[in-house]
C-alpha cells in the first residue's frame, strides 16, 4: 500500500497508521515485561517503551506508561544522545545507553536506551526505553547519599552493543559494580530486545505503506496533537495561578511553590520560592521536574489525545538554580520522587479555581512508598527487592479515590508471592477506615502492611515514604487524609532510614490517604451508607465528619 503526504491530512489514515505506531510500542513493551529478571521490571512494570521519530522526538509510546519516562526520554534523545552520537556516525545494531540522571530520569538505576532504526543504510527512527534496574551499587536506594557519588555507578552515553556485538568491556564494569549483576545484566538485554522489536516492526510498517521516512507522518501527528492542546489552552482565561504544598523533606520541612501563567495557547510553569537544594537524595532534576508540570497540565487540558512530542510543546517551566526542582550536578537524587511526584498535585492546587471540576485531591501514592529490603539468605547468598505501597488517590468532582493507587507513577506493586523470594512474610495487607479525606467525594484509603523477617541474618530495609508529618490535601473544600506511620515491632521509625529487622521483627507501615472533593455536607446519604456497609468509614466518622446517623435498616443488615 502506497501511501504520500496528502494521506496523512485524512483522519482515518492518520487514525489508522497512528494506531499501528503505538502497536509497535506495545509489542516492545510485553517483549521487555516478559524477557526481564528483576521483579521490579517484571511485576512491577517500571519502564516504558517510546518510539521516536528521526529527530529524537516522542511519536507514540506504550499504552502502559511511567508518565515521567514518556517525556524524560525524547529529551534525553534531543539534547544529548543526538548530539553525542550524530545519525552519520550510527551503525546498524549499535545500542547507546546511559544511566547519567541528568540526561536521564534524574536518577541512577533508571538507564536510558536508545536504538537507531535503519532502512535503506539510513537511520530513519530510534527505538527508545527506559528502565529501573534493581541495583546499581553504592548505598542501596534510599535516601540518605550526601551526593550522588555516593549512590552508585554512573556511566555516560556509551554503546553497549556495537553493530550488534555486545560491548564486553562496559557490561563487565557495569556488572561488577552491582549486588545483583544477574538481574541487573537480565534487564539491559531486555531492553535491548524490546528495542529491536520496535525497529523490526517500524521497518515493516514503512514497507508495507511504502515509505522511506517516518518525519513525515511524524509531523502530521505532531502537528494535529500541538493544535488541540493549544485549542484546550485557550479555553482558559488568562493570569497566573499559584499555590504552595508543605512536605516532610527529609530532617526539615520541603516547600514547593508554582505559578501558572496562562498566555492564550500556551502555559509556563514557574517554581520560584521552592526551597533550596538538601544534602540528602530527594533533588529534583530538570527533565524529572519538567516531565510532571507536563503530565499535570496534559490531564487537566487534553487527557484523551494520545501522547506525543506535539502535546508538550505548548508547555515550558523553570526552577531557580541551587533549588530541590533544579539541583546542582553533583546532588544526590535516587529518592527524588519523593518529591517530584507531589508536582501534578501541586499544580491541580493552583488551577482549582479555574478548572474545579477537572482537578483531583493529593493522593497518598504520591509519592510512592518503597521498602527496599537487602540482606543475605541462611545459605549466604544476596537478595534484594523493593517492594511498592500505594497511598490512596485524591478525590475528584465526581468520583471517590480509588484505594491504595500510584498516582502519578502509574506502576504496579509486587505480588506477595514474588516478593516473598526474598526472607519476608506478609503478615497483614488492609484497607485503614476513615483513611481517605473527606468530602462531596473521598478520597481513596491508605493501607496497612506488616513485614515480618522470617531469615536468620538481619533484615536492612531502606525506606522511601512521605505525608507523615503533612497529610495529602483536600481541593475545592475537601479535607485532607490520614497521615501515614512507620513502626518497627510497635515502636515509631525515620521514616525515610534504614531499618534493620531481626530474626521475626516486624515494621509495619501506613500509607496516607488521599484528599477528598468539595464540601462534606455535599455528599450523599446513600455513599455514606455504602461506605459504612463496606467497612471504608466507621459509625463514628459518619457522625462526626458528615452529620450522618446510620439507618436502623442499615445497622441491622449489618449486624
Amino acid at each position: 500500500m502506497s501511501v504520500n503526504a496528502a494521506d496523512f491530512n485524512d483522519p482515518i489514515n492518520l487514525q489508522v497508521m497512528w494506531n499501528r505506531l503505538i502497536f509497535i510500542a506495545d509489542q516492545a513493551d510485553i517483549v521487555l515485561g516478559r524477557t526481564a529478571f528483576s521483579p521490579i521490571v517484571r511485576e512491577n512494570h517500571d519502564y516504558v517503551t517510546v518510539l521516536l521519530d528521526s529527530r529524537g522526538r516522542a511519536l507514540a509510546q506504550c499504552t502502559w506508561s511511567i508518565p515521567v519516562f514518556i517525556t524524560s526520554l525524547p529529551m534525553a534523545a534531543q539534547k544529548y544522545f543526538l548530539p553525542r552520537f550524530p545519525a552519520e556516525t550510527l551503525e546498524e545494531g549499535d545500542v547507546l545507553a546511559t544511566n547519567d540522571p541528568e540526561i536521564g530520569t534524574g536518577h541512577l538505576p533508571d538507564v536510558t536506551m536508545i536504538t537507531p532504526i535503519f532502512k535503506n543504510g539510513k537511520v530513519v527512527a530510534y527505538a527508545g526505553s527506559i528502565a529501573h534496574l534493581p541495583d546499581i551499587g553504592g548505598a542501596p536506594l534510599h535516601s540518605e547519599a550526601s551526593d550522588i557519588f555516593e549512590e552508585g555507578i554512573r556511566f555516560p552515553i556509551v554503546k553497549l552493543h556495537k553493530a550488534g556485538v555486545p560491548n564486553k568491556d562496559v557490561l563487565d564494569i557495569i556488572a561488577a559494580s552491582v549486588r545483583l549483576p544477574t538481574e541487573v545484566m537480565g534487564d539491559l538485554e531486555s531492553m535491548v530486545a524490546a528495542n529491536n522489536v520496535m525497529g523490526r516492526e517500524l521497518v515493516k510498517f514503512l514497507d508495507e505503506y511504502d515509505l522511506d521516512s517516518i518525519d513525515e507522518l511524524a509531523d502530521a501527528i505532531h502537528t494535529r496533537s500541538e493544535a488541540q492542546t493549544r485549542r484546550a489552552i485557550r479555553q482558559w482565561p488568562n493570569g497566573t495561578y499559584s499555590a504552595e504544598v508543605l512536605l516532610d523533606g527529609y530532617d526539615t520541612d520541603v516547600t514547593l511553590k508554582a505559578s501558572v501563567i496562562v498566555r492564550d495557547d500556551s502555559i509556563h510553569v514557574d517554581y520560584a520560592g521552592t526551597s533550596d537544594q538538601v544534602l540528602h537524595s530527594i533533588n529534583c532534576r530538570t527533565n524529572y521536574r519538567y516531565a510532571h508540570s507536563v503530565y499535570a497540565l496534559k490531564c487537566l487540558l487534553d487527557p484523551d489525545t494520545p501522547n506525543n512530542e506535539g502535546c508538550i510543546a505548548p508547555i515550558t517551566d523553570e526552577a531557580p538554580l541551587g533549588s530541590i526542582l533544579n539541583p546542582e550536578q553533583w546532588t544526590a537524587g535516587n529518592s527524588r520522587n519523593l518529591i517530584g511526584h507531589v508536582i501534578p498535585s501541586l499544580i491541580f492546587k493552583a488551577l482549582e479555581g479555574v478548572v474545579p471540576v477537572k482537578v483531583m485531591g493529593d493522593s497518598g501514592g504520591a509519592p510512592i512508598w518503597a521498602a527496599n529490603c537487602v540482606g543475605r539468605r541462611d545459605d549466604g547468598s544476596q537478595y534484594g527487592s523493593v517492594q511498592n505501597f500505594h497511598g490512596g488517590q485524591g478525590a475528584r468532582a465526581e468520583f471517590d479515590g480509588l484505594d491504595t493507587l500510584s498516582f502519578p507513577s502509574n506502576c504496579r506493586v509486587t505480588a506477595i508471592e514474588m516478593f516473598e523470594i526474598v526472607p519476608a512474610l506478609t503478615e497483614c495487607k488492609e484497607l485503614i477506615p476513615d483513611s481517605g479525606g473527606a468530602g462531596k467525594s473521598r478520597g481513596g484509603l491508605g493501607q496497612r502492611v506488616i513485614l515480618r523477617n522470617l531469615g536468620r541474618n538481619p533484615m536492612n530495609i531502606y525506606l522511601a515514604s512521605e505525608r507523615v508529618r503533612h497529610p495529602c490535601f483536600g481541593v475545592v473544600g475537601g479535607r485532607s487524609g490520614s497521615a501515614g506511620k512507620v513502626h518497627k515491632n510497635g515502636e515509631p521509625q525515620f521514616p525515610k532510614g534504614k531499618v534493620v529487622l531481626k530474626t521475626g521483627d516486624r515494621l509495619e507501615v501506613e500509607t496516607p490517604g488521599g484528599g477528598g472533593w468539595g464540601k462534606t455536607s455535599e455528599r450523599s446519604a446513600a455513599a455514606i451508607e455504602l461506605d459504612l456497609a463496606e467497612g471504608l468509614i466507621t459509625p463514628q466518622a459518619a457522625r462526626q465528619i458528615y452529620g450522618h446517623q446510620r439507618s436502623s435498616l442499615a445497622a441491622t443488615a449489618a449486624e
